[in-house]
């Protein structure tokens, strides 16, 4: 005979998978559309090529359209002059950042059109770096690590972290 603990496990995981399953579903839907250059320039009238600058002079210049530079340039727009650069293009138009079922490909593709480009750290790790606004969170879903406490017991010492 089944425990009560059993039963609410099991139909927690079942829940758990089901749920798993229709937000899989929905986030396939709601997938946008693949845009080319002309809608691109159409929807977002602020992003430029780098040979076009509306200004002679910028009170900021922010080098790097990543998670930080974006929402900087973004905050810093509102009272002055900003002029981000990013050596990538836009995502909105790339179909291996722009949709899920192509999210792998993303680090596959080593082309120059690719969002991602490869790079060997000098301790011989394989990487890759983001070339696309948005930065590295386009080209891993957003996921971050943290070195355990083990790795870095100077770390701890200063920083705290909660267990």
């Amino acid at each position: 005979m089944a425990s009560l603990g059993d039963v609410n496990s099991a139909s927690a995981v079942s829940v758990l998978a089901l749920s798993l399953v229709w937000m899989t579903s929905i986030l396939t839907l709601c997938q946008g559309l693949q845009y080319d250059d002309e809608a691109d320039a159409y929807r977002y009238p602020f992003i430029n090529r780098a040979s076009a600058f509306s200004a002679d002079t910028y009170d900021y210049i922010i080098v790097g359209g990543g998670t930080a530079g974006c929402p900087l340039a973004a905050t810093l727009s509102r009272n002055y002059t900003v002029l981000l650069l990013e050596r990538g293009g836009t995502p909105f138009g790339n179909s291996n950042v722009s949709f899920m079922q192509n999210f792998h490909i993303t680090l596959a593709d080593t082309s120059a059109t690719s969002a991602s480009q490869m790079f060997i750290s000098t301790d011989g790790v394989f990487n890759s770096r983001a070339r696309v606004l948005g930065g590295g969170t386009c080209i891993n879903a957003g996921f971050y690590t943290r070195a355990s406490t083990r790795y870095n017991p100077l770390l701890s010492i200063f920083i705290y972290f909660p267990k």
